[in-house]
């Protein structure tokens, strides 16, 4: 099918140099799309999805929004960090992050690597982003700027459904913020598609927990989607699972569990059942990996 033509000449781009220019234009233009390094964002337009009259190019503000930096016991990630640039962050080299290194080994191509945004897969909010299953086990939050001030949100309340957002129209997402969990904690995260590299997942799921003397102390666990077409928590799974020993019987009472907390839809590139079936199938490989199970 043939593409529909992009006329650049018909959006206005707005390149303010600083955070606090962006911040006043956002204000006067609320009705402007806001675009980092457009991976997501530029082939939504060449394919017709969104047609933005205007976009506030914040692409050149990485001397204030890409960061990575650890405040007491809070890891703040700046919106504009790439996902290569988070690749050499010391911190997903520690053991209870090993769920960045699962993500980011599976995370398109170095190219786009090189250009993706932390914060632009966030605010993409579709099941298709991976960042935002982690985050959600994380109990991530993200800060909203503005000409007004600051404000946080939990990354769960900040998703409003697919390809919405709890934002208001003069808002930023500048950063996103979570707590190191601590020592005895690990993370893990997988994804299935339809290939072995540029993978656009089927499914994806993050667990994070602390396994400790064979005994399930505490668990998060996020897929891409559980009942919607936004990642969630998978809230029922986690209270089954918490204060139970690792064993098979648990295992097998939290995929029965888990199974009936999925309330999946077919669609184009997989049925509900197949789905299904992955996560299910993940959930206690990843359950057994934190807990150092063979």
């Amino acid at each position: 099918m043939e593409q529909p033509l992009l006329n650049r000449s018909e959006m206005i781009i707005l390149q303010p140099s600083s955070l606090k220019e962006s911040l006043k234009v956002l204000n006067e233009n609320p009705d402007a799309e806001i675009m980092a390094n457009a991976s997501d964002l530029w082939p939504r337009i060449r394919n017709g999805e969104v047609r933005p009259k205007k976009i506030l190019d914040i692409s050149g503000l990485t001397n204030e929004l890409s960061y990575v930096k650890k405040d007491g016991n809070v890891i703040k990630i700046g919106a504009l960090v790439t996902v290569s640039q988070l690749e050499g962050e010391s911190f997903v080299k520690e053991k209870r992050f090993s769920a960045f290194v699962d993500l980011i080994s599976k995370f398109g191509s170095p190219q786009i690597r090189n250009v993706a945004t932390v914060g632009g897969n966030v605010c993409a909010a579709s099941s298709s982003e991976d960042f935002i299953p982690l985050f959600l086990a994380l109990n991530a939050k993200v800060k909203l700027s503005s000409v007004d001030g600051e404000r946080y949100m939990s990354i769960e309340k900040f998703l409003a459904g697919k390809r919405k957002l709890n934002r208001r129209p003069n808002e930023i997402l500048t950063e996103i913020s979570f707590e190191d969990p601590g020592t005895g904690y690990g993370s893990a995260f997988e994804k299935v598609g339809r290939r072995n590299t540029l993978i656009i997942n089927l499914v994806n799921l993050a667990v994070v927990g602390k396994i400790a003397k064979g005994k399930i102390e505490d668990i998060r666990i996020a897929a891409n989607r559980v009942k919607g077409k936004i990642p969630e928590r998978a809230k029922a799974t986690e209270e089954f699972l918490k204060g139970r020993e690792l064993n098979e019987e648990t295992l097998s009472g939290a995929k029965k569990v888990f199974e009936e907390e999925l309330i999946l839809t077919d669609d184009v590139r997989a049925s509900a059942t197949y789905r299904k079936a992955l996560l299910i199938t993940m959930l206690e490989r990843l359950i057994k990996k934190i807990g150092g199970v063979q």
